[in-house]
């Protein structure tokens, strides 16, 4: 780990103070330029779909279905014969995208056909027939009403696959491209009124020429992207046809349209090819096509960027010069810092031996540096005696000690609900009566440390050691089921010492209790003992009494305060169950209580 010693504090310090002026500035200019420039590009995406989705409606309402339903009327119409219908009819040349009109009449060989002139001679001139190209046959009208009655809605760039507009009663295709003469158009259907109780339709093939020079010529394409889809997400005015299903743009647009909620929107999106990209999307009306117009994302922010560049530009030489500075200076001021540091460190690492050298501490001119050299000092000592006085004290008494206030600790206590856990060492008398004096310590020292250390793991607290005993206190929520699963370990970290030490042979009887008891500090004011009393310490130590070699006792208080799903976890994490014991008679109780055991 990089050590934050105080010479790089002064550098990093130097070039905060340096760059924190440059930073927020540039932050918060950077931040208003986006948000503007985010705002205006938002305005701009959403307007331009707007202001093309709004040109196609329009040139579909005012210049194709308006002349269109003209005919519809002239056509239907009762007052007018045959030659008068026909002349009307004949006047397509006046609709500029008009290319054909259609009367189809079920029942008769053929539908009339009028094509206009200049479309027909492109056609010639191609090697198309007009006929061919521009007739839909029965088969078509045949899909249309098939279509229609099922209330379906297939779309496809072929003029046999048509879709239905619910409102209008007008019916029209997806684009359809005729490569010979590089034109794109759609067929519009209009239901008539049934002549001679025959069924008829009036259709019409409209080029899309308009639309799609409206597009090609926009100004938004000097810096963007227009887009237009069909209901399948395939490109319109690509000679390719081209599918963008896989853009996540697309996706969205698709099921917004599915969702019947074509509503006009700015998102961000990534490309397959992971260009980023904003775009602004919007529906026509009178078709089922997607306007989306969109912007890679780094060029719409290049302003942006030119801060930014600018701006770490201004950075780099803050930075230069804020280093030049410290280094400059941070030997100087650092040295005894630094030493005073170290000294920190190694009490931080429990050397409690260290000093500050006197050429800190008793510099010949007095200041803070060498103040502090001395209080590092004396501290030092302090921590030295106070570390060798914890290791007599529990850390309950030590928690005491913390929570005292000004006055010190009073003697008193509190009453808690605990759970007291009991551990003493069996045969202990003969032992300590077979070896020296030296072997017994040496030995309840090594049983004694591990069980301490295992209490600590399980997040108990030793209270005190009584000889060859020891006793410790659980508080935490899980107090009964820590309490079992440290008593569970001692066993068997015993029966490791016991392999390495046979000579010993040493087993514990472990008893646990649960219940109110009094914490507090006991004695008088010059001689006090932080430690618990109560009844229920007192079984804890008739349990531990009762326990043979290697066994857990628990009071029935214990035992309630396990839940079932605590039951379950000892059951299968460790292979532990509590069951019931016979009843007992212990010391101070007039009547049997029954106790639980643990086994494995």
């Amino acid at each position: 780990m990089l050590k934050f010693t105080l010479r790089k504090k002064l550098l990093f310090f130097s070039v905060i103070l340096a760059l924190i002026p440059l930073v927020f500035a540039g932050h918060f200019m950077i931040r208003i330029t986006r948000d503007e420039l985010k705002s205006f590009l938002n305005d701009e995406l959403i307007v331009t779909a707007e202001q093309l989705a709004q040109s196609i409606d329009n040139l579909c309402t005012h210049t194709w279905l308006s002349p269109l339903l003209m005919m519809k009327r002239v056509v239907e119409s009762e007052e007018l014969g045959s030659s008068e219908k026909m002349s009307v009819l004949s006047n397509i040349g006046d609709v500029a995208d008009i290319v054909s009109l259609q009367v189809t009449i079920e029942g008769t060989a053929a539908p009339a056909l009028i094509t206009q002139d200049s479309f027909t001679s492109r056609l010639y001139e191609a090697a198309l027939d007009p006929v061919t190209v521009l007739t839909l046959t029965p088969e078509q009208i045949r899909s249309l009403q098939k279509q229609k009655s099922d209330h379906q809605t297939v779309l496809s760039c072929d003029p046999s696959s048509l879709r239905k507009e619910p409102d209008s009663g007008i019916i029209t295709s997806d684009p359809e491209y005729i490569p010979e003469i590089g034109v794109w158009l759609i067929s519009v259907i209009i239901p008539l009124k049934k002549i001679s109780d025959r069924k008829a339709i009036l259709s019409a093939r409209i080029k899309l020429d308009r639309i799609k020079e409206n597009i090609d010529r926009h100004p938004f394409n000097k810096n963007g992207n227009i887009i237009l889809l069909n209901s399948r997400g395939m490109r319109i005015f690509d000679e390719n046809q081209t599918t963008l299903s896989d853009y996540k743009i697309v996706q969205i647009t698709k099921n917004l349209l599915n969702a019947g909620t074509p509503i006009t929107g700015v998102t961000p999106y990534v490309t397959p090819s992971g260009k980023k990209m904003l775009a602004g999307y919007t529906f026509p009306s009178n078709f089922n096509w997607t306007v989306i117009v969109e912007k890679d994302m780094l060029k719409a922010y290049i302003a942006v960027s030119k801060m930014q560049n600018t701006l770490f530009g201004l950075a780099v030489i803050g930075l230069v010069i804020a280093v030049i500075v410290s280094v400059i200076f941070s030997k100087r001021i650092s040295q005894p810092v630094l030493e005073i540091g170290k000294v920190a460190r190694d009490v931080g690492e429990g050397n409690f031996n260290t000093q500050v050298s006197e050429r800190v501490s008793k510099r010949f001119l007095k200041d803070e540096i060498s103040e502090l050299g001395e209080r590092i000092n004396k501290m030092t000592e302090g921590l030295r005696e106070r570390f060798q006085l914890e290791k007599f004290v529990s850390d309950q008494t030590m928690d005491a000690i913390k929570r005292a206030d000004n006055g010190g600790i009073r003697l008193g206590g509190e009453r808690k609900t605990a759970t007291v856990f009991f551990s003493d060492i069996r045969g202990f008398t003969s032992f300590s009566e077979k070896n020296e004096p030296e072997i017994v310590i040496n030995m309840i020292n090594t049983y004694l440390r591990s069980q301490a250390k295992i209490v600590r793991q399980y997040g108990g607290d030793i209270d005190k050691y009584v000889g060859d005993e020891l006793i410790a206190v659980f508080q935490d929520p899980d107090m009964v089921k820590n309490a079992v699963l440290c008593a569970v370990d001692i066993h068997q970290a015993i029966e490791v010492l016991n392999e390495n030490h046979p000579e010993w042979d040493i087993r514990v009887g472990i008893g646990i209790n649960t219940g109110e008891m009094v914490m507090g500090a006991m004695g008088s004011e010059e001689r006090m003992d932080y430690t618990i009393l109560g009844d229920s310490v007192n079984l804890g130590a008739r349990l531990c009494s009762y326990a043979g070699p290697s066994e857990i006792i628990l009071s029935e208080n214990s035992y309630s305060h396990i839940t079932a799903e605590q039951t379950e976890f000892l059951l299968k994490t460790r292979f532990l169950s509590i069951v019931k014991h016979q009843r007992i008679q212990v010391k101070g109780k007039s009547k049997r209580i029954q106790v639980y055991r643990v086994e494995n």
